[in-house]
C-alpha cells in the first residue's frame, strides 16, 4: 500500500554544494544520453512529467536533463493550465505523446490543468472525479503499450517560494514569474491541499509520484536525474554506469 503524500514532509531535503554537484553532473548527463539512446533502440517511449510550485526550479531542471540529449529524439511541451480546448480533456496530451523510442518532457500537465480548473471553479466535483479517472485510464493504457511514465513534483515551502518570487522580481529574471505563481503563494494552503489531492489520487503502484524537496536546487537535480536513470535501467535492463566506464576506457579517458 502506498504511503499518503503530505507535501509539508518534503519542504527540506538533502544539501549538495555547487562544486560537488558540478563534479558529478556530466556523468549523470552522459548516462541519460546512453539510456535514452537504448530506449530508442528498444522502441520504448518515455514520458517525463514535471510538476511543482511556481519558482520551484522546473526550468533549470529541464535544461539540465536535456543538455546532452539528442534533440532529434525528444520534445519539451510547456502545458498552460486551465481549459482552452474545444476537445475532450486529454486531447492535447495525446497529441504530445512521443513516437516509440522518443521522449517527451511535460512542463506542467493534465494534473495542473485539473487542479487549476478546480480551484478556479471551472470544474464540478463530478467533472473533477471524471478527469482524474480519465488520467488513470490514460496512464495505464500507454504504460501497457510501449511507454514508461516518470512523474516528479518539485516541492518548496511558502517561505521559500516567497523568497524566490521576490528575488526574481528584483532581477532580470522577473519575466520568468507569472501572476499564477504569485496567486499560488498568496493561496498557498489551498493550492497545497489541491496538489496533495491530485497527487494521492493518481499515485499508483505502476505509476507512482516522486516528490522532490527542491529547496536546494542541486539536490533536486541530482535526485531527479538519479531517479530517471534508475527507472530506465530497470526498464531497459542495462547498466549505464558500466557502459559509460567501458566507453571512457576505450577512448583512453581515465
Amino acid at each position: 500500500m502506498l504511503t499518503m503524500i503530505r507535501l509539508n514532509e518534503f519542504e527540506y531535503g538533502g544539501q549538495i554544494e555547487k562544486f560537488k554537484y558540478e563534479a558529478i553532473e556530466k556523468n549523470l548527463q552522459e548516462r541519460l544520453y546512453i539510456l535514452f539512446g537504448e530506449a530508442f533502440k528498444q522502441k520504448i517511449g518515455t514520458l517525463i512529467v514535471l510538476e511543482g510550485w511556481g519558482a520551484s526550479g522546473k526550468g533549470d531542471l529541464l535544461k539540465t536533463i536535456t543538455t546532452r540529449l539528442d534533440p532529434r529524439k525528444f520534445r519539451v511541451y510547456s502545458m498552460n493550465s486551465g481549459s482552452s480546448d474545444n476537445y475532450p480533456f486529454l486531447h492535447r496530451y495525446w497529441k504530445g505523446l512521443p513516437e516509440y523510442g522518443n521522449t517527451a518532457i511535460l512542463d506542467g500537465s493534465w494534473y495542473s490543468r485539473v487542479t487549476y480548473d478546480k480551484i478556479n471553479k471551472l470544474l464540478t466535483k463530478k467533472d473533477c472525479k471524471n478527469a482524474f479517472q480519465s488520467i488513470l485510464n490514460f496512464e495505464k493504457l500507454i504504460q501497457d503499450d510501449h511507454y514508461i511514465i516518470l512523474k516528479y513534483f518539485l516541492n518548496i515551502s511558502a517561505k521559500e517560494q516567497k523568497n524566490r518570487l521576490k528575488k526574481a522580481k528584483e532581477t532580470e529574471k522577473k519575466w520568468m514569474i507569472s501572476e499564477t505563481d504569485w496567486e499560488e503563494y498568496e493561496n498557498y494552503e489551498e493550492y497545497r491541499n489541491e496538489f496533495e489531492y491530485a497527487l494521492n489520487t493518481t499515485n499508483t503502484e505502476n505509476c507512482p509520484w516522486c516528490i522532490v524537496s527542491a529547496k536546494n536546487k542541486n539536490f533536486a537535480k541530482y535526485q531527479v536525474m538519479n531517479s530517471i536513470i534508475a527507472s530506465l535501467e530497470k526498464k531497459l535492463n542495462i547498466d549505464s554506469n558500466k557502459i559509460l566506464s567501458l566507453l571512457l576506457e576505450e577512448a583512453g579517458v581515465s
